[in-house]
């Protein structure tokens, strides 16, 4: 089983994640791939568990969004006829 995540391991990959937020937000070229190295120094993880975090990160920011913007989950019958 694999060791559970940290909050200092976890508040660095969250601030990397947002940066590269940022950078694609602002049109601004970035390489996934040495943020993961970047963050393989600071963490004692692989980038297969970075990468896989970073996809929960995804996952979790697209469920807020959706509570945010999505319809409510009641159908109104006039409007889906």
């Amino acid at each position: 089983m694999s060791q559970v995540w940290t909050r200092d391991e976890i508040d660095l990959i969250v601030a990397d994640h947002f940066a590269m937020l940022m950078d694609e937000l602002a049109g601004r070229p970035y390489n996934k791939a040495e943020h993961r190295r970047a963050l393989m120094k600071l963490i004692d993880r692989n980038e297969g568990s970075i990468e896989f975090k970073h996809q929960n990160i995804s996952a979790v920011l697209m469920a807020l969004i959706s509570r945010v913007l999505m319809p409510r989950a009641y159908i109104d019958i006039i409007l889906s006829s």
